[in-house]
């Protein structure tokens, strides 16, 4: 018997614990049980059609893009452990939905933040960095916005004196230098 949920799960463990090509190679594996060729690949049937638990695969999509969400800290992370220095992916949260997209080179990091709907308000950012960062900038809605920086572990946390709402249609975008 297949237990896909259960290997959803194991796979997303394996990717936060930093065991990315393990936990995609167990995601492969249920993708390629349920190839479209010989069924159907919405149907991944685990004690019955359209099972629930399968909906796990969701929890490896948040360790591969290193989300975390705190709605009533107002806090937002990203640690992209595929393909960092290019990355975009979507994420919700509570009050709204968007895109996080992501470049970095050795000397430069730019990250955008961008909401499609609804609202999302910041008090802290973080995001995983490649080096030590000295000068971060962030600008909200084409605004320069006060921050502070803190760097420890090869992340850098970004704090507002007041929370920053981000309306749909508007784009945060921080630079890390």
């Amino acid at each position: 018997e297949c237990m896909n949920g259960f290997e959803y799960q194991a796979a997303g463990h394996m990717i936060w614990e930093g065991m990315l090509q393990e936990g995609m190679a167990v995601t492969r594996a249920v993708h390629d049980r349920y190839d479209a060729s010989r069924r159907n690949p919405w149907n991944e049937i685990e004690c019955g059609d359209h099972y629930a638990r399968s909906m796990a695969s969701y929890g490896v999509f948040l360790a591969a893009c290193g989300f975390e969400y705190h709605g009533p800290k107002a806090h937002i992370g990203f640690f992209p452990r595929l393909t960092p220095e290019n990355f975009k992916a979507a994420f919700t949260s509570a009050e709204g939905w968007g895109t996080f997209s992501q470049e970095r080179n050795e000397t430069l990091q730019k990250a955008g933040i961008e909401l499609k709907r609804g609202t999302l308000v910041v008090r802290t950012l973080e995001f995983g960095t490649s080096g030590t960062p000295r000068n971060v900038e962030v600008r909200s809605a084409g605004k320069k916005v006060a921050c502070t920086h803190e760097v420890h572990d090869g992340r850098v946390t970004i704090s507002f004196a007041e929370p920053v709402q981000i309306k749909a249609g508007e784009r945060m975008e921080i630079s890390i230098a």
